[in-house]
């Protein structure tokens, strides 16, 4: 049986791939724009280093949750690996000229904190 949590997640894959399709459509938009504060703040930990169930015990989901929100992220962004959705990061951050690639919604890594 499925928690809530992840009903909602499941039920908005195709939005997400609704919402790449519009990206293609709409050059005037960065990928990372299409995410949810949700979906950037996995997004954030997981380019940090850290492991699925890591960001899973850290934000209270399950790590399945946490693949379904990285797999709508890639839906979104075009991305097929970390390595471009770091290579995303990096340009966003240089756009918007907060100059941290690794960590752009202000979560510390634990070890630096």
């Amino acid at each position: 049986m499925r928690r809530p949590d992840e009903r909602a997640v499941g039920s908005s894959e195709a939005a997400a791939a609704s919402g790449a399709a519009e990206h293609a459509g709409r050059p005037d938009r960065q990928p990372l724009e299409l995410l949810s504060d949700r979906e950037r703040e996995v997004l954030d930990r997981v380019l940090e280093g850290h492991t699925y169930p890591s960001v899973a015990r850290a934000l209270g989901l399950s790590p399945h949750t946490v693949d379904t929100y990285m797999r709508r992220i890639r839906a979104k962004t075009g991305a097929t690996h970390r390595m471009q959705l770091l290579r995303l990061a990096m340009a966003d951050a240089l756009e918007t000229g907060s100059g941290d690639t690794g960590d752009t919604r202000g979560h510390a890594h634990p070890d630096r904190r």
